[in-house]
């Protein structure tokens, strides 16, 4: 029987932030299929007892760089690691022999990121989608490179059917005021359910003070990073109305497969990866403007049983074809020839 891969992952695991939360669920995919070290950038990570009785019930090793033996063979894997390159921890597991491949994760490139590259570190670069691929590939010259996705696994996010007494939609992402359109509370207002709740997480002060300009109203609950479990979170909402800011671009959309799987039905706007989520019509929308936005919107609002059905696809469709733990097992383990 071949030997597992040899995995040695640059980061720490996380329920905020797409990247950390990828990892956690990575993790989960690979853990029997690799023999694993998740390496943290500092101590204090070691002490978070949430995520390391979460590495030793699934036998993943954990420690820091300076534990690690002197010489190294297999991978080191690091996505969207902030400190990978700018505090040199990608120079010194190439010291040590290992094979690095690196996920930027994001729509740009990080710092200390082109640079790696030009001076040999990285052996393998991946990729969340063709949209993403196709933006930071020219920098990467001709390192080989693979597109992963993203792996949710299902059973972190279970469908809940929807028996709201007020109609509910919202949103999920990490705070940062880009991924918000500039008109954002209003947008959502100006959709005219007759009667609705809003909820938003994750909120902070910067998204405050980008809306100091708005009154919000009873209708609102703008909601901490973490002040609820994402997926209760998500499965308080009927709809998951997704637009973004005019300078961002979304590389996949972690949130909205989130939301898909516990039969949130997602609206979102096209050009980004979003629309390769869903099937148009049938697991939720892709909304060139806002009057499809409102469109739609209340089509769901004023038919449940349209509601209800179209949330079932959602889920269906999100374990059959996003979340596919056999498609996504292999693609990995071909990371790692």
């Amino acid at each position: 029987m071949p030997s597992k891969p040899r995995l040695y992952v640059f980061g720490w695991p996380s329920f905020v932030g797409g990247a950390d939360t990828k990892l956690a669920h990575l993790l989960v995919l690979l853990h029997e299929h690799c023999d694993i070290t998740v390496v943290p950038n500092e101590p204090r990570h070691l002490q978070n007892k949430i995520w390391t009785r979460f590495l030793d019930k699934l036998g993943v090793k954990y420690g820091l760089i300076e534990a690690l033996p002197g010489r190294l063979t297999g991978f080191a894997l690091s996505l969207s690691n902030q400190c990978f390159f700018s505090h040199r921890i990608a120079h010194r597991a190439k010291e040590r022999g290992l094979t690095l491949i690196w996920s930027s994760e994001m729509m740009w490139h990080h710092r200390g990121e082109l640079e790696a590259v030009q001076e040999g570190l990285i052996d393998k670069v991946l990729y969340t989608s063709e949209v993403q691929k196709e933006l930071l590939s020219p920098g990467y010259g001709k390192l080989p490179g693979i597109i992963t996705g993203n792996y949710i696994d299902p059973s972190f996010f279970p469908f809940k059917e929807r028996h709201n007494g007020v109609f509910t939609i919202g949103r999920l992402s990490r705070a940062d005021p880009v991924k918000y359109p500039e008109d954002f509370p209003v947008f959502y207002e100006c959709l005219e359910l007759p009667e609705v709740r809003f909820r938003v997480m994750a909120w902070d002060e910067k998204l405050r003070q980008k809306y100091r300009w708005h009154r919000f109203d009873e209708r609102w609950e703008l909601l901490k990073a973490e002040q609820e479990p994402a997926v209760e979170f998500l499965q308080s909402l009927d709809l998951f109305v997704y637009p973004l800011g005019h300078n961002f671009t979304e590389s996949w959309g972690r949130s909205t497969g989130e939301a898909m799987l516990t039969g949130a039905i997602p609206l979102v706007p096209p050009g980004h990866h979003l629309e390769n989520l869903m099937i148009h019509g049938d697991t939720g929308f892709v909304c060139g403007d806002f009057l499809e936005y409102q469109r739609h919107a209340l089509a769901l609002f004023h038919d449940h049983a349209l509601r209800s059905s179209m949330a079932r696809r959602c889920h269906e469709h999100a374990v059959q074809k996003l979340c596919n733990r056999e498609e996504h097992l292999k693609t990995w383990l071909e990371v790692f020839q």
